[in-house]
């Protein structure tokens, strides 16, 4: 076979790599991002989250990192139609309470506190609207 009949039929291949080796991935938006699918920094032990029973028939699983900077709980809150979603926090505990944070959604802040077996969840939008659930093991 000659040096061009090889050419001639390496090139389609050749062509079909160069075109997914030059194909950038694209990063999604914040917002199209889902909460839940943040990963956690921090180590977590493998005792099950604990069950808090909340106002508004709202009921959070929550469970804080070995270290205590992270906080990753697991919300039903039927007043702003939320089924099981999973929010990682971060944060740390100050004395007898823990307070945890998340704000890289730009359309809302969460926030999880934490003190003896009582809870406290709040969502704050960017419109300024609030919404919160008082919760106790």
């Amino acid at each position: 076979m000659n040096t061009l009949t090889k050419i001639a039929t390496a090139l389609p291949a050749l062509a079909l790599l160069s075109a997914c080796a030059t194909t950038a991935p694209t990063t999604p938006n914040a917002s199209e991002t889902p909460v839940k699918d943040s990963m956690p920094d921090a180590a977590y032990d493998r005792m099950a989250a604990a069950p808090y029973t909340c106002t508004d028939d709202s009921t959070i699983m929550a469970k804080q990192s070995i270290n205590k900077k992270q906080a990753m709980v697991n919300a039903t809150l039927p007043k702003v139609k939320w089924a099981e979603q999973k929010i990682v926090l971060n944060g740390g505990v100050q004395g007898d309470v823990a307070s945890y944070v998340n704000d890289s959604n730009p359309e809302a802040t969460y926030a999880w506190h934490m003190k003896g077996d009582k809870g406290i969840f709040a969502i704050k939008w960017a419109n300024g609207k609030e919404y919160q659930v008082n919760c106790q093991i």
